[in-house]
């Protein structure tokens, strides 16, 4: 009953097409019989080494048996399989992180846990690294450490490790933060390079990029600190008290220097107007001196022309202006006001 409800099939019976399938076909056949052996020989004599990766080769047997010292660049090379391998290994830079935070690590690093460096003090201080290196000479490289990652493990972990604690560890717990770290920093990463230079590898940087200390040592060092700030801040107190003792006695010295100088000041004023008073009454006495000098002389030029002709006369006159001087009131001349003889035989009259 099934049977008859299923869908018929139909089929296009066209001579063109049943053709044209059978071209197709026997083309595709072809194809295969040429291609299938194509990739199997590729398969057996060829190799691809992508870009960022370089290769070293390896012979199994015959005259050149080994490790090859030249390098495989990336592309299509050579690979007889049976006969050589070529081993590839990473070419760009590669980095291993020392921490204990996965925050930390970049995607793709190598993450071991962070070195705990033993100080000189005692305090032991976890320190993250990160080691940037190449593969420099995979000749080296495989022929000592084989193909694989070997050479991370026994080259960069272990020598970091060890050179990390061997220059770290001469410092104190609170020298990380001076500069005497940057010289043992250096000192490593020169150590480091060489290392694993003899080993094929090249050393990019070494990052020396946190310092975890132990609870004990922070609270010891907060206490510290803060004692080493109060006698800073006493340091620097006493020295503002001896700046302001020596500022005030620079003020007394000035102001007592400004009192003398004041002193000395008004002395100089005090001589000179003594000398401007003498130099005054001496050209003053000697002005008195020639005036009473001309004086007397006039006196004496005038006794002299008194004794000479017309001395009568003119002591005559003298005495008339001298009796004029002495009247008061309106003057009436009715007579000679020279006759002297009359004028003084007349006597005053009376007032009623």
């Amino acid at each position: 009953m099934f049977e008859s409800l299923k869908t018929p099939r139909f089929r296009v019976q066209s001579p063109f097409l049943q053709q044209l399938r059978g071209r197709i076909g026997k083309l595709g056949l072809r194809l295969l019989l040429v291609l299938v052996p194509l990739f199997f020989l590729r398969a057996c004599v060829m190799t691809y080494v992508p870009p960022g990766m370089v290769g070293v080769r390896q012979i199994s047997y015959g005259t050149g048996k080994g490790l090859q010292k030249k390098p495989v660049t990336p592309g299509y090379h050579r690979e007889v399989s049976g006969y050589e391998k070529i081993h590839t290994f990473p070419r760009d830079l590669q980095v291993v992180e020392f921490t204990d935070s996965p925050a930390e690590s970049g995607a793709g690093h190598r993450q071991m846990p962070a070195i705990k460096v033993p100080t000189v003090d005692g305090y032991p201080v976890d320190v993250d690294v990160s080691v940037l290196y190449q593969i420099k000479d995979p000749y080296k490289v495989a022929k000592k450490f084989g193909f694989g990652k070997g050479y991370e493990e026994s080259v960069v972990i272990r020598f970091t490790d060890f050179l990390v604690k061997r220059y770290l560890g001469d410092l104190l717990a609170e020298q990380f933060y001076h500069e005497t770290r940057l010289a043992k920093v250096a000192a490593l990463r020169a150590d480091l390079a060489k290392l694993l230079a003899d080993n094929g590898l090249a050393l990019a940087d070494v990052l020396i990029r946190q310092y975890d200390y132990p609870e004990t040592f922070q609270k010891l060092t907060e206490q510290k600190k803060i004692q080493d700030q109060s006698v800073l801040v006493n340091q620097q107190l006493a020295k503002q008290a001896e700046v302001q003792t020596r500022l005030n006695q620079t003020i007394a010295e000035g102001k007592n220097l400004i009192n003398v100088k004041s002193s000395e000041l008004n002395a100089q004023i005090t001589e000179i107007d003594a000398r401007k008073d003498l130099y005054e009454r001496q050209k003053h006495a000697e002005g008195d001196l020639l005036i009473k000098s001309a004086e007397a002389n006039g006196t004496e030029q005038i006794n002299r022309a008194l004794e000479g002709a017309g001395s009568a006369k003119l002591l005559k006159l003298r005495r008339g202006l001298a009796l004029l001087d002495s009247i008061r009131g309106p003057i009436y001349i009715t007579e000679d006001p020279t006759d002297l003889g009359r004028i003084s035989s007349e006597k005053p009259e009376k007032k009623q």
